[in-house]
């Protein structure tokens, strides 16, 4: 890297201490599920102001030239705090269409320029724009374009109240996050330059990096929540994270999320260089964070003892957020058998000969 290139880079962590700063002043946790609809409204437009939107874009098409890297921490505080934000859809469509290259990439100003909200629609082998229904699309109730992409090499990216589609508001366990039903029967009016080879590996890979660092989050705050209510717990007179069995029950899933931040880490570089493996072993941290996650928000309930399920604590909305992270965009089965091709292959060819 040059010391140019150097000097244009934001710090990480400074991207993590301003998104800190921003929730924990504007976001009201608990909003969407007290019918408090209008609480967090503002948020996305705050976020918008302060160019969050145009992080990974290029300089050249009104951006900010960052990489993953910058972006890992943003989704790690929204994770912690529970953020109703999609941000990740619109960023992800920022880093296809500009892998695309040629007119796609001049799409990103259009999305800069006019704010567009963008959810990223994957259409699975079997399925057509002709006629297709996916039943949960993250974001899509709220975005005002869809980024469609056929896995069998068509894309199109077009207006969500466009003619042949069809967005209907689905609720989920996760009341904090917005999610639509899309209906397809030929959109009318699209943007087609968009090279779905080589958008779909990058699409998908940031995407599933957004939800890993996302998970990673809220298994952390879960993590420390739940020690400090052990800590002010009192049993037999002595504060029950005291007891032996309590401790390692944290100790093990602190291990289990440092693992998986290890492997979003790695994931991260080999993605913001696109370095040999960078789409498989992107898959394969979201799928550790989100096991690591799941554990956790499952114990968390447990460990607050029977205040855990009731609706005056958090444990409930963390563990909700867990369980549906493992179901955006494929199940942790469907995960493993996508990458399982390749990553045997890469084991069988790291033997000794």
């Amino acid at each position: 890297m040059t010391t140019a290139t150097q000097e244009m880079r934001i710090d990480p962590e400074e991207m993590r201490d301003a998104a800190r700063r921003l929730l924990a002043d504007k976001l009201d946790r608990r909003a969407a599920w007290e019918g408090k609809s209008d609480a967090n409204k503002g948020l996305d437009a705050e976020i918008g102001e302060l160019g969050w939107y145009q992080l990974n874009a290029q300089e050249e098409l009104g951006g900010l030239g960052q990489t993953f890297e910058a972006l890992g921490p943003v989704y790690e505080e929204l994770g912690k705090s529970l953020a109703p934000l999609w941000l990740s859809g619109t960023l992800a469509t920022i880093d296809a269409l500009q892998s695309s290259g040629g007119d796609a990439a001049q799409l990103v100003k259009d999305i800069i320029e006019q704010g567009w909200r963008v959810a990223p629609v994957i259409l699975p082998r079997g399925m057509s724009m002709a006629d297709a229904r996916l039943p949960m699309v993250p974001g899509a109730a709220e975005a005002s374009h869809l980024l469609i992409v056929e896995e069998s090499g068509s894309a199109l990216i077009v207006e969500a109240s466009a003619p042949g589609i069809s967005v209907s508001p689905v609720q989920t366990w996760d009341l904090g996050r917005s999610y639509g039903e899309v209906v397809l029967s030929g959109p009318e009016g699209g943007q087609a330059s968009v090279d779905a080879g080589r958008a779909l590996p990058v699409l998908r890979a940031h995407l599933e990096l957004a939800i890993a660092w996302d998970s990673i989050g809220g298994g952390l705050q879960c993590l420390t929540e739940t020690v400090e209510y052990m800590l002010g717990r009192q049993q037999f007179g002595r504060p029950i994270a005291s007891f032996q069995a309590l401790k390692h029950r944290a100790a093990d899933h602190k291990v289990n999320i440092e693992l998986a931040r290890s492997l979003a880490v790695r994931a991260t570089s080999l993605f913001a260089d696109k370095a040999d493996g960078w789409a498989t072993v992107a898959t394969q941290a979201r799928i550790l964070a989100g096991e690591a996650y799941a554990a956790m928000a499952e114990d968390c309930v447990q460990l607050f003892g029977g205040v855990g399920f009731t609706w005056e604590y958090n444990a409930h909305l963390f563990l909700k957020r867990a369980l549906v992270n493992q179901l955006v965009g494929g199940s942790p089965d469907e995960l493993r058998d996508r990458v399982a091709e390749e990553v045997c292959r890469r084991a069988l060819d790291s033997r000794p000969a």
